[in-house]
């Protein structure tokens, strides 16, 4: 088994400690605004100083200590296979499919349009094929159900077109309570889903300090049962913070431990992921720049405050501004994918999203992939002994020596040197044109094919039919 550990930090332990400081301070005198009247009753119940009239929610540092000291530094996220369980912290780098796009490069006609239900079990059956994909959350919305019932609607078909753990988001208490139901039927019954959690949940606040009533509210429900829960601070640098990226970081670490204090208020020992994928706006255009330096450097500034904290976290990386495959997309998405697993991060989310992770392809799905079995490879131990340097060999070869007919070669070369699935090493072909059409049309073909054979092992019919009953509960309530 590999053992990874962090290649590069952004902060020094002072730096850690004055961030710790400021997260701190600005929760005990300015504090996050709570917009439910249940969420601020459990935090006063737990310390918290409420102050019901403006809903603000200040926390002193012995309530944010007793949190940090009750949340679990291991979280499991389960697979319904048991083949693709992960226990994080683990000292290795995992990804997750980008979630929640709004619209979709199809495959068949290249066009570019707003997502359906089929696009959802497409791309998740492909991201099941694909052992660089870790974990799945919905990557597109089921744009042609209705609305109330949409994120569980997501969930049931990504559940049904991936044997990995499926993380999604839940907008309410009772959309959490829906949810909970759904993936308790996959897991086997409540207690089995609080043991084996085949479903976690990303819960964001509002960016600067607010926490929607719903979102809280759902939080609440899942701390409960024993799902995971993912804060993903997306701070706005430029718009919800000041420019300094300092600043930003200081809001997403307070952001992350208020939420804490809301999921130990509920459950003491529920399990929590650090979580941030924050970025500059660019200032010409309004966009989010995810795909940006700052996101990088805010990334991997996170992870090492998650590990002062002593938990698991998430953070974004392979992610892109460009709004289509191509050169762009591919500088973008290695950088930043790169900063983040050299940064250590437990989990990273972005792969198979462009334009600023609002619009997903097949295509980038599977160049994707490529990408992060490059960066995997890079973070290889480089493991200095007299088995690898093989002076033996060097002496007996010596000068002029062909070690391409050496036994050992053959032996150790598909383990020593990283083949890319996609990536064309072959030079220009006059007949074929530039490669990175020949790599786009590869990719495309790829994808195409997985989406035709592969096969997800199905759920059982009968919890295939509670699944689905869940739903459509919830559609006619």
């Amino acid at each position: 088994m590999r053992v990874l550990t962090s290649r590069i930090h952004i902060l020094d332990s002072a730096g850690i400690q004055a961030i710790d400081d400021a997260a701190r301070q600005l929760l005990f005198d300015a504090g996050v605004a709570v917009h439910s009247e249940e969420t601020r009753a459990l935090l006063a119940e737990s310390g918290a100083m409420v102050d019901a009239s403006s809903n603000r929610v200040r926390f002193s540092n012995a309530v944010i200590t007793e949190a940090l000291r009750s949340a679990p530094r291991e979280v499991l996220l389960a697979s319904r296979d048991r083949k693709h369980d992960l226990r994080i912290p683990d000292g290795r780098p995992h990804v997750t499919t980008d979630g929640c796009g709004v619209t979709v490069w199809d495959l068949d006609t290249g066009e570019r349009r707003r997502s359906f239900r089929q696009d959802l079990a497409d791309l998740t059956r492909v991201a099941d094929a694909l052992p660089e994909v870790d974990v799945q959350w919905p990557m597109v919305v089921a744009g042609d159900v209705p609305e109330k019932i949409h994120a569980l609607v997501e969930i049931a078909t990504t559940f049904e077109n991936t044997t990995k753990n499926v993380q999604h988001e839940t907008l309410s208490s009772t959309e959490a309570e829906a949810a909970v139901e759904l993936a308790s039927s996959v897991a086997g019954g409540r207690d089995e889903l609080r043991r084996r959690p085949v479903f976690s949940s990303v819960q964001c606040p509002v960016s600067p300090l607010t926490f929607e009533a719903g979102s809280s509210e759902g939080l609440i429900v899942l701390s409960r049962a024993g799902v995971p829960v993912l804060p993903i601070s997306m701070v706005l640098v430029g718009g919800s913070s000041p420019v300094d990226l300092p600043s930003a970081l200081t809001i997403a670490t307070a952001e992350n431990l208020s939420a804490l204090c809301i999921a130990q208020a509920a459950s003491r020992g529920a399990p929590v992921i650090f979580s941030v994928c924050s970025g500059p706006i660019d200032m010409r255009v309004g966009s989010f720049a995810s795909g940006s330096p700052e996101s990088s450097l805010l990334n991997a500034a996170a992870v090492d405050m998650a590990r002062h904290y002593g938990l698991p976290c998430l953070v974004a990386g392979f992610v892109c501004d460009a709004d289509s495959p191509g050169t762009q997309a591919g500088a973008e998405k290695l950088a930043t994918g790169l900063v983040s697993m050299f940064a250590g991060a437990d989990l990273i989310a972005g792969v198979g999203s462009v334009e600023s992770d609002s619009c997903l392809s097949l295509e980038q799905l599977v160049i994707d992939a490529d990408f992060v079995g490059f960066a995997r490879k890079a973070l290889d131990p480089f493991h200095v002994t007299p088995e690898t340097i093989h002076l033996d060999m060097l002496t007996r070869l010596g000068p002029g020596g062909n070690y391409l007919k050496e036994r050992h070669t053959l032996a150790r070369f598909r383990e020593a040197i990283w083949t890319p699935e996609l990536f064309l090493r072959d030079g220009f072909i006059e007949a074929k044109g530039p490669a990175e059409g020949r790599l786009r049309a590869k990719a495309k073909a790829r994808a195409a094919e997985l989406r035709k054979s592969h096969a997800v092992e199905p759920l059982d019919p009968d919890v295939r039919k509670e699944v689905w009953a869940v739903v459509e509960k919830a559609r006619t309530a």
